[in-house]
């Protein structure tokens, strides 16, 4: 909800002369500061500004994986936000940062990331609810969930319309391909992955058969790749996904 966005700072709102991004601070209910860069849409036309898609970075990484994906959906009269999860990049402070929980023995280390995870799917609504205000009643969201973001992606889903959705290497236990099915299996899907890459593809084949939106698409690779490393191997992979969503989200 709006009312759970309580700072945002008039400097973060300084895009830098290098980035369309605005470096943006969401505060959540518990007060935990969570960082996040914004992509305002480029376009004059007023009522061009009604899109936006929302990206999920994966768990061995943080928001900066999206930097050009970034930019270039703001070229495409796109508004879009990338998010640090609670624990990663600039989201951090003495009780949620992933680089300590590693350290600790592995009962420890399960326990606290169970408790820092725990509080992602409401820190994701903030950044989506961001958006949605961006956007006006009337707009369209996207998602766009990296590995363990796809989970908080389909999470999100059973709360709010998402116009399209796309899974990058985004492993999928069975309760949340079924919950796709519920609540996404009409909405255009962009799929990718690897096809070595273990359950992350296998998943990607379950959630692929089941989408039943003409648009859906799968994208295959061969190897292992997981995520980031995808776009740096295929120069043409982040126009794919920009075109993508550009195409869902204006119809």
């Amino acid at each position: 909800m709006l009312r759970l966005i309580t700072s945002l700072s008039i400097a973060s709102l300084l895009i830098s002369a290098n980035s369309f991004a605005a470096e943006i601070t969401l505060t959540a209910p518990d007060n935990f500061v969570l960082k996040a860069d914004y992509y305002p849409s480029k376009s004059k036309v007023k009522t061009e500004n009604n899109r936006a898609v929302l990206m999920l970075h994966q768990c061995n990484y943080n928001r900066t994986m999206y930097d050009n994906i970034g930019e270039q959906l703001a070229q495409h009269s796109i508004h879009a936000l990338s998010l640090d999860f609670r624990g990663f990049g600039e989201s951090i402070n003495s009780d949620f940062n992933v680089a300590d929980i590693q350290k600790l023995p592995q009962a420890e280390r399960r326990e606290a990331w169970s408790n820092m995870s725990s509080h992602w799917p409401q820190d994701v609504q903030i950044a989506f609810d961001y958006l949605k205000e961006k956007v006006g009643s009337n707009g369209k969201l996207g998602v766009i969930g990296a590995s363990c973001g796809g989970s908080q992606a389909i999470t999100l889903a059973e709360k709010e319309k998402i116009s399209a959705i796309s899974f990058f290497s985004s492993s999928q236990r069975d309760e949340n391909i079924a919950h796709y099915g519920k609540t996404l299996i009409a909405t255009p899907t962009l799929i990718i992955a690897s096809e070595d890459d273990g359950r992350t593809y296998t998943s990607a084949q379950k959630l692929f058969s089941t989408a039943k939106h003409p648009n859906s698409k799968m994208i295959s690779y061969k190897g292992n790749m997981h995520g980031y490393p995808l776009l740096d191997s295929d120069a043409a992979l982040e126009e794919t996904i920009v075109t993508w969503f550009a195409n869902e989200l204006k119809k």
